[in-house]
């Protein structure tokens, strides 16, 4: 591999094989609440159960708050191959299990571990990858997580759960080899202070032209110049009160905050219980599912060339603008139906869930975890990256943990309201304060927060362009 090209691509195609198998792992619960259901199971569930399967993953994430201290520790490649390992136990668990509670335990595997792995695979990737090439390499790896989901929402229909857990384990188990020919990140070296070896990983991987070794230039002068203190609660609290660490925290959680309480991991994990409730039908329930987890990855894809030709800001507005139009159709439709205005079996709420579906995958199901991964300064990636984590699983736990129980009380068309709302809020924040960050450097995202520009010194700067 002699260009830099295939050596990055080489790098990025572990994360991107890990995602496939995280995107199974996202909707497996849904496979097995479905499959549970029939009554040739000897493994019954509740609506009390469910919930449980259904919000495992997100609760069983929070303790991945160590992996970043991890990654800061012994480095991104050692952190991805642990990520790995777990996951990979998850599936032989589920695989082996016989009862509820195994379900529950191989969850907490994949949980704990997937929310890890996302972290580690976008920091990686963001550190890694020429800024050229890091979002459409960050776009690939939603592609692929949301590829594996929408597989496994088809060929559940047609399989046993035990023959998808061997089918999805193939990915991970691939990226576990394949990463462990990586190199180390460049930053992450220099943040250790090992300038020599950082300077070697940074030229295999991005080459030795100009725009190259301007890059290299600043990461070492960045991190030559800055103080890395001891740790202490001190050291803690300054770090958690500095502008460039609580606000680009504060953004992280809106744009999570959009995705996961926009109800779309609802609909994806109790899909079908919710299309029964608002069709009648269970024949459209049931297709309406399939055609979901297709526009899904069709829609994700085709968020690939509006990155390309767009900001990530404005494809993140206008999928969340776009869905929320979708989410407000849902609940009059739903009301409508709710005081007998409509029939029943109505199939609007049917069409208004899917375009809902349609546009959040316009955008929405990737730039809400890029953007993110883009924000947080390399200095504070341990912390902010826990913080990260903490907002994933939290987010992730309590949109699927409460919902089923806030449409059992105020039932569908309140709960997409609730939704619409939300979103709505979350927009009008994103709009308004956070950054654009495609074709920017880690460096001059950093400045932005640091200096409210891109430019480290904005003032400077101009008086200079005018002189």
């Amino acid at each position: 591999m002699d260009s830099p090209i295939l050596r990055q691509m080489f790098v990025a195609s572990a994360p991107q094989l890990a995602a496939i198998s995280i995107g199974g792992v996202v909707g497996f619960p849904n496979v097995i609440l479905e499959q549970f259901k029939a009554n040739d199971t000897t493994i019954q569930v509740d609506i009390h159960m469910a919930s449980w399967i259904g919000s495992t993953h997100g609760l069983a994430g929070i303790p991945s708050i160590a992996m970043p201290t991890i990654m800061q520790w012994k480095g991104r490649k050692l952190s991805f191959l642990l990520c790995c390992f777990l996951i990979i136990t998850g599936w032989i668990l589920t695989y082996i299990s016989k009862n509820v509670m195994t379900i529950i335990i191989a969850e907490c595997f994949h949980g704990l571990a997937s929310n890890s792995l996302i972290i580690v695979s976008f920091y990686t990737i963001s550190e890694m990858i020429a800024p050229k090439y890091r979002m459409i390499s960050m776009s690939f790896y939603a592609i692929n997580q949301t590829f594996g989901m929408a597989v496994i929402g088809i060929i559940a229909r047609y399989l046993h759960w035990k023959t998808v857990t061997i089918i999805m384990s193939v990915p991970i188990i691939v990226a576990f080899v394949t990463s462990c020919a990586w190199p180390e990140s460049p930053s992450w070296l220099a943040y250790k202070g090992e300038y020599t070896k950082c300077e070697k990983a940074f030229k295999w991987l991005r080459g030795t032209d100009d725009i190259s070794q301007k890059e290299l230039k600043e990461l070492l002068n960045a991190q030559r110049g800055s103080v890395k203190p001891k740790a202490s609660a001190r050291v803690l609290l300054k770090q958690i009160i500095s502008r460039d660490f609580y606000v680009p925290c504060f953004h992280t959680f809106v744009i999570l905050c959009a995705f996961y309480w926009s109800g779309i991991m609802v609909i994806f994990i109790y899909g079908p219980d919710i299309l029964q409730r608002a069709t009648s039908n269970s024949a459209a329930a049931k297709y309406g599912m399939i055609s979901i987890n297709i526009i899904l990855y069709i829609g994700i894809l085709t968020t690939t060339f509006l990155l390309k030709n767009f900001s990530n800001k404005t494809v993140l507005l206008f999928s969340g603008i776009t869905s929320t139009v979708f989410l407000v159709s849902a609940s009059i439709v739903t009301y409508l139906q709710s005081i007998g205005l409509l029939p029943s079996n109505s199939m609007l709420s049917l069409y208004c869930v899917v375009g809902f579906m349609l546009f959040m995958s316009l955008g929405m199901t990737t730039v809400a975890f890029v953007i993110p991964a883009e924000l947080m300064p390399v200095k504070h990636r341990g912390l902010g990256g826990a913080v990260y984590v903490i907002l994933l699983c939290l987010l992730h736990a309590s949109s699927l943990k409460i919902s089923p129980y806030l449409m059992l009380y105020v039932g569908l068309w309140g709960t997409f309201l609730v939704y619409a709302v939300n979103a709505l809020v979350c927009m009008v924040i994103v709009w308004r304060c956070v950054p654009e960050t495609k074709g920017k450097t880690l460096q001059e995202i950093e400045d932005y927060y640091n200096y409210g520009s891109f430019v480290r010194n904005p003032i400077e700067n101009g008086v200079n362009e005018l002189l």
